[in-house]
């Protein structure tokens, strides 16, 4: 009977067991790998990154060639509002002939300190640059219908952010650039028959005096909130008047538009009007807040409704959908509604968008 070979044997080597070392090797290795990255994370989180963009406009007037906007979005109250210093070294030496704050610049918290600190800064920087604003779907209501103890329709933060500087965007404002206009607009405006809005809510405010109701606790709010959103509807139709064919429209909005949405207002939009929406040239967004957190290489690793790893198409920077130009803020800050809490190598971003008419 042939012997078995021995395990022992010179020409098959003996087969060691991994100890202990090695596992609390690859342990610290992923320990110190993930302390790093959470290191790198807190560190770019903590620096605002300044983008530059081109806006191409086919046949785009020469007077507004070179025009700049500097567009912010999503502080949600951030700390980075108040730092000073971070600002004026972030945007010294550059030019920039407006800034738009598309939403969510308070937050769900609706501490406004950090945004008031931004724009006195903004304003430090750059006095003669006009600053419009407008409210996102975490910000607090921006104007108020129930009884608080004030006669003011406007919410205290925009209130304050106005007193400080900013222009609240609820009707169309105009803007010189050089012997033209710019016109900045929200967004919903172009879906709203103005002139038709001026009649309902003034058949509603006679309703409302018939009955008496404006020196009521909760009818006089409602009432107040009725007569502002009347006066910003017949700014409109005043704004309507001036509007020129050869003037240059940006629309605001805060969360972006689908590109299903885009291409059916294009084609129904009534070019007959000056406020239409094939007039806009420009459209900013914000809400994504860059997806919160991304991974390079990968872009955002969830993003609700659209599922995971759904690429930057919709949630980051610029987008051409037929003629439209909309561009999506990566955002300063993170919403608290999204299930991925803070921002992940994602670090936040403001961005000056220059006009061209060359077409790249």
């Amino acid at each position: 009977m042939r012997r078995r070979r021995n395990a022992g044997y010179i020409f098959v080597p003996e087969r060691r067991r991994m100890g202990s070392g090695w596992v609390l090797m690859v342990l610290i290795v992923v320990l110190s790998l993930s302390l790093m990255g959470l290191l790198m994370n807190h560190v770019s989180n903590g620096r605002v990154r300044l983008n530059e963009e081109k806006v191409s406009v086919m046949a785009l007037d020469k007077a507004f060639e070179g025009f700049t906007v500097l567009h912010l979005s999503d502080l949600h109250a951030s700390a980075l509002g108040s730092d000073i210093e971070a600002w004026r070294e972030l945007l010294y030496g550059k030019t920039f002939h407006a800034v738009v704050m598309s939403g969510d610049m308070v937050g769900i918290d609706g501490d406004y300190e950090p945004l008031l600190s931004l724009i006195h800064t903004l304003r430090a920087i750059r006095a003669d640059v006009p600053i419009y604003l407008i409210s996102g779907d975490d910000d607090p209501s921006p104007v108020i219908s129930t009884a608080r103890g004030t006669p003011e329709a406007l919410a205290n933060w925009v209130r304050a952010a106005v007193q400080m500087g900013a222009t609240y965007l609820d009707a169309p404002v105009k803007q010189a650039a050089g012997k033209r206009t710019v016109w900045f607009v929200p967004e919903y405006l172009y879906d709203v028959d103005a002139a038709g809005m001026v009649t309902s809510l003034l058949k509603q405010k006679e309703a409302m005096e018939a009955k008496g109701q404006q020196y009521e606790a909760e009818g006089g709010a409602s009432y107040r909130a009725l007569c502002y959103r009347l006066d910003a509807m017949q700014r409109t139709v005043e704004a309507q008047k001036e509007m020129l064919a050869t003037d240059l429209q940006i629309a605001v909005n805060h969360a972006p538009l689908d590109t299903s949405y885009v291409r059916t207002s294009l084609e129904w939009a009534d070019q007959t009007k000056a406020l239409n929406f094939r007039s806009i040239s420009l459209l900013l967004c914000g809400h994504q807040c860059g997806g919160q957190w991304r991974l390079p290489g990968a872009g955002p690793v969830y993003m609700p409704d659209m599922g995971f790893f759904p690429g930057d198409n919709g949630i980051v920077g610029m987008q051409r959908i037929n003629s439209l130009n909309q561009y999506i803020s990566p955002g300063l800050g993170a919403s608290e509604a999204h299930p991925l809490k803070g921002r992940l190598f994602n670090g936040p971003a403001v961005t000056l968008l220059k006009f061209t008419g060359s077409i790249q």
